[in-house]
């Protein structure tokens, strides 16, 4: 098998990790090096060679659209960022892909298979077996990634450009539409009910007629929604 070597630069410890475990589940694919700024990844660079760098954008010292301009021969480059308005300069700069922040592991896996089509690479079968599944996701929060346990979850309701999600004992408000949230989750048993709501099943405590019950509020259950609600929850 064919190995795949990746940089990845970001200033957000968080946001390294989550691509190295990404990387971790795909076969062939590994980290040469982990960099907080340019310049580590330019003495990286020095040392290993690489196929193909996972660049963020807004970082301190050197700008990762900089930091490529300065590479004479540079490898691929899948840009990550939380700001979209700079998707056009990144695809001028010929990037593979474009990410924003916070990246579901589907989305990331898509950059990837345009990474093996460049190098021209048979692309391996899509990971995550059901046991893989992640039992977290990430949302922007007060200009953050912040982690959230699915099972802690009771519900997501929409909030215009916002989304509340209540859990147990607290809220929090994502800076991030409900659909783009919808797109990153992964368990069955999240799902989303209502054009303004995504439940827990597991929380839910009664259903009457269109209504959900869960942690004494009341949830309706959108038309467009029930069928498959109902088939998640064995319902006939």
């Amino acid at each position: 098998m064919t190995t795949i070597n990746c940089l990845v630069v970001d200033d957000e410890p968080l946001a390294r990790e989550i691509i190295e475990t990404y990387l971790s589940k795909i076969p062939g694919w590994q980290v040469a090096a982990s960099c907080i700024n340019a310049i580590e990844a330019y003495e990286a660079m020095m040392r290993t060679p690489v196929d193909v760098i996972f660049l963020d954008i807004q970082m301190p010292i050197i700008s990762g659209i900089d930091f490529l301009r300065t590479l004479k021969q540079p490898p691929l480059v899948v840009f990550t960022t939380a700001y979209a308005e700079h998707a056009v300069t990144g695809f001028d700069l010929h990037a593979v892909d474009y990410l924003v922040k916070p990246i579901s592991f589907e989305r990331f896996f898509q950059a990837t298979q345009k990474v093996m089509e460049r190098l021209q690479i048979k692309a391996p079968p899509a990971p995550l077996p059901p046991a893989d599944i992640p039992t977290y996701f990430f949302i922007k929060l007060e200009g953050r990634l912040v982690k959230v346990i699915y099972d802690e979850v009771l519900y997501m309701e929409a909030q215009r450009d916002f989304t509340t999600i209540h859990l147990a004992n607290k809220k929090l408000l994502a800076g991030m539409h409900l659909k783009a949230i919808e797109d990153m989750l992964s368990p069955p048993n999240i799902l989303r009910v209502h054009r303004s709501y995504i439940v827990n099943l597991d929380a839910i405590r009664a259903i009457n007629g269109n209504v959900l019950e869960i942690a004494g509020i009341e949830i309706p259950i959108g038309d467009h929604y029930k069928e498959s609600l109902w088939r998640q929850l064995g319902i006939k």
